[in-house]
């Protein structure tokens, strides 16, 4: 046990740095922590000491996605509850500061949805990314279904998505460099620029929103999904049935 925070925060010359902070788990999303990491989210947006906002992880890893072994003792009411916090997450990164994701380790799942959220994401030539939820019986959430086709074009959305596999990143980027450059630039402008820039996927994002999450729960009850979750336990490959 330790008596650690789930979530580190913490304001230096400007930038609030959010950290996940459960490295033994790889950063996985427990209940927990996703209170936390709404609730640090909500004060960076309204620190007035910070101008933008770094997404990380402790240890190696940035956020190796949902809980699995937390999310198999979950009654659809509480996976349903799970789940529309993770939109209020998407939501609190697109929020009027910028916001970057420092990515190294597993960035899967959940934690790789979480970074699509962001406006910026800085990774480490170590990065494996992926949407894995067709691995485990489930479906993408937080926004994903719009977010990634923006930023990498529907073709490979559609093979992300679909083979749930995990990819490596192809670049080696400094946060701090990416940090100084936003922070010399005018604040009201950057704000209001992503402002304009967010402003036309508002709708197409809460529609979104609310197809993932009825999609979703016809997958929870699944016994595709219980398999997933037993096969994980068990440590074999899960076979699934389509049912």
């Amino acid at each position: 046990m330790t008596n650690e925070p789930p979530v580190l925060y913490n304001v230096s010359q400007k930038v609030a740095r959010v950290t996940m902070n459960r490295p033994a788990a790889m950063n996985a999303m427990s209940r927990n922590m996703i209170t936390e990491l709404r609730q640090s989210l909500e004060r960076a947006q309204n620190d007035p000491e910070a101008a933008l906002i770094v997404l990380g992880g402790a240890g190696a890893n940035f956020c190796a996605g949902d809980d699995l072994k937390e999310a198999e003792q979950q009654t659809p009411e509480e996976f349903l509850a799970l789940i529309m916090d993770l939109q209020r997450l998407t939501r609190l990164l697109m929020g009027e500061k910028p916001t970057i994701a420092a990515m190294d380790g597993y960035a899967v799942g959940g934690g790789f949805e979480l970074a699509l959220a962001c406006d910026f994401r800085v990774a480490t030539t170590r990065v494996r990314m992926g949407c894995v939820e067709t691995s485990v019986g489930m479906v993408i959430t937080g926004g994903t279904s719009v977010l990634l086709p923006q930023i990498v074009g529907q073709a490979m959305a559609r093979e992300i998505i679909f083979t749930a596999d995990i990819f490596d990143a192809s670049l080696d980027a400094e946060v701090q460099t990416l940090t100084d450059k936003l922070l010399s630039r005018a604040p009201l402008a950057v704000r209001e620029s992503k402002r304009l820039l967010n402003r036309p996927l508002e709708s197409e994002l809460e529609r979104a929103f609310q197809n993932e999450l009825e999609a979703i729960m016809r997958c929870f009850g699944s016994t595709d999904a219980h398999e997933a979750a037993v096969a994980f336990r068990e440590k074999r490959p899960p076979i699934f049935r389509g049912k």
